[in-house]
Order: structure tokens, then sequence, then C-alpha cells
């Protein structure tokens, strides 16, 4: 089981997104962090810009087909990371493996 953490621009839907990944049971639960200042160096000089960040729960076995099928969708550069989740109570992992497609 991951975190999936997608860095989407300002503009982007994110609330459109979150749907199509729960409604195709990619996901099992997300949240959207709105108006998230995102700061680095660019030309020697500590630059921020603003980003709608998504972090959704799901099975690390579908990392890669959430990546394609986001990519797909949006910005070619968009920044999709994970970052796994060692240790759970037994419902909340039960809860995304009940909750997100079944992989053969």
């Amino acid at each position: 089981m991951i975190n999936l953490i997608i860095y989407l621009e300002q503009a982007t839907d994110a609330h459109s997104l979150v749907n199509e990944l729960l409604s195709k049971k990619m996901v099992a639960s997300a949240s959207i962090d709105s108006d998230n200042a995102y700061f680095t160096v660019i030309n020697g000089k500590v630059t921020k810009t603003i980003h709608t960040v998504i972090t959704a729960q799901t099975k690390a076995s579908l990392f890669s087909s959430i990546s394609d099928y986001i990519l797909e969708r949006h910005d070619k550069d968009t920044p999709i990371f994970s970052m796994p989740i060692t240790q759970s109570n037994d419902n909340f992992a039960e809860d995304i493996r009940a909750k997100t497609k079944t992989i053969a």
C-alpha cells in the first residue's frame, strides 16, 4: 500500500481527477490540498509556485497504471510519486484493499 502524491498545476481540475480515480477504483480515498506553496531554486533564486496536491491511498501495484492514466490526461511533466504505507491498523488496510480494483 502507498500514499500517492500528485502535484497539479493550480488551474487543473483536481476534483474531476479524484472522481475519475475513485470511480475507476484506482484509489481507495484521496484528499486535495489547494494553494500548496512549492519552493525551489531556479537560476540561483528561490522561486515559489502554487500547486494543487492530491494525496491518495492505493495499492503499490496500481502505481504505473495510475501514473500512465494521469500523464495521458494532464501535463507530461506532472510530478507523481509514492510513499509506502509501512504500518496501519487493520481497518485502514482492509479499506484500501476493498475499495481498489483487484490485480490478477
